[in-house]
């Protein structure tokens, strides 16, 4: 604790201050004060935005197999060669969102059952004419043929069905951490009434480039990362990685389940020359080695794969499974 001064010393003090004999002011030192303006970073408290995308691991698993099934969709709608790829994973606020998609674009609500708040799928204006130009029969071929305002009533109409299937693929690639069940609740093309959670909410924001012919343009979907929490935990553990295989195991073996393969019955196989090919007729009959009765081979995709019996069943051609073939690799 510092000595307090007596009156006598405070006289003292103000007297040479006074004379000059004293600097009233303090000299500074140069190193400890800086004449330049320090920067200051900020930090909320609340959230820590520049990791948000980091909060949801293997999230990008989900999102790659919306875009390829959308893909397959949307090519067979428009009977033209469709690409739909991921571009982007970012976080922003609901506010700056619907601020940044504010040229026309064709709003789709969401609902997210069972994860709660609605999300949306957002198109681009480009690609939202070029569909309905499609549909209609027209052809898109260049950006600069469609038109350049808002969608009419008719035209977001058309494009419900767009919407709707894009739900049932997003349910597909969410099948296997959630069941899904998304669905249209309304389509928008005014963003002021398109108020789906607060201005400042967290959203996580996956933007796709989605390619018709040479027209080009953006379709993003958006989630509320608090929707998005109760499955963080799920991702981690069925699309992370555990055991041999890495994160992609799990996934891979349920993709290749769900793969349609070719299965056929050969009784027999003959060889025949190009000139024998080209003298068959209508009624002529080529003499197989083998009995009727005598087992038949179940192909898979070209490969014998099991032994059985032909015959038949209701009235159809059928084969009974006898045993697996047990063949080397």
């Amino acid at each position: 604790m510092e000595r307090i001064l007596s009156k006598d010393e405070i006289a003292e003090l103000l007297s040479a201050v006074k004379d000059g004999t004293l600097d009233a002011e303090l000299e500074s030192s140069d190193e400890d004060y800086s004449p330049e303006p320090r920067a200051v970073s900020s930090f909320s408290l609340v959230q820590s935005k520049g990791q948000a995308t980091m909060r949801l691991a293997n999230f990008d698993i989900l999102l790659d197999g919306f875009a390829r099934n959308l893909s397959f969709s949307l090519s067979n709608r428009l009977q033209r060669a469709v690409s739909v790829l991921r571009e982007s994973i970012s976080s922003m606020e609901y506010e700056t969102l619907i601020h940044e998609c504010s040229n026309h674009e064709l709003y789709g609500i969401l609902s997210l059952d069972p994860l709660k708040k609605n999300g949306l799928l957002i198109f681009d204006s480009s690609i939202s004419f070029a569909q309905v130009e499609i549909m209609l029969g027209g052809v898109a071929e260049h950006s600069g043929d469609l038109p350049q305002r808002g969608m009419t009533t008719i035209e977001t109409n058309i494009l419900k069905e767009v919407i709707r299937e894009s739900c049932l693929e997003l349910n597909k690639a969410f099948s296997p951490i959630e069941a899904l069940e998304s669905d249209l609740v309304r389509v928008e093309s005014n963003p002021r009434l398109v108020t789906i959670v607060p201005a400042d909410t967290e959203m996580m924001v996956a933007a796709f480039r989605v390619k018709i012919n040479e027209i080009s343009g953006l379709l993003r979907l958006v989630i509320p990362y608090s929707s998005l929490d109760p499955i963080r935990e799920k991702l981690k553990s069925e699309l992370g990685a555990s055991g041999p295989g890495g994160q992609w195991r799990s996934h891979l073996a349920h993709e290749v389940e769900d793969m349609d393969v070719a299965v056929s019955a050969q009784l027999a196989q003959i060889t025949l020359n190009v000139r024998e090919i080209l003298d068959l007729r209508v009624g002529d009959i080529l003499q197989l080695d083998c009995s009727v009765d005598q087992p038949v081979s179940v192909m898979v995709e070209g490969k014998g794969k099991f032994s059985g019996l032909a015959g038949l069943r209701d009235g159809k051609k059928a084969v009974r499974v006898l045993e697996r073939l047990h063949r080397r690799r």
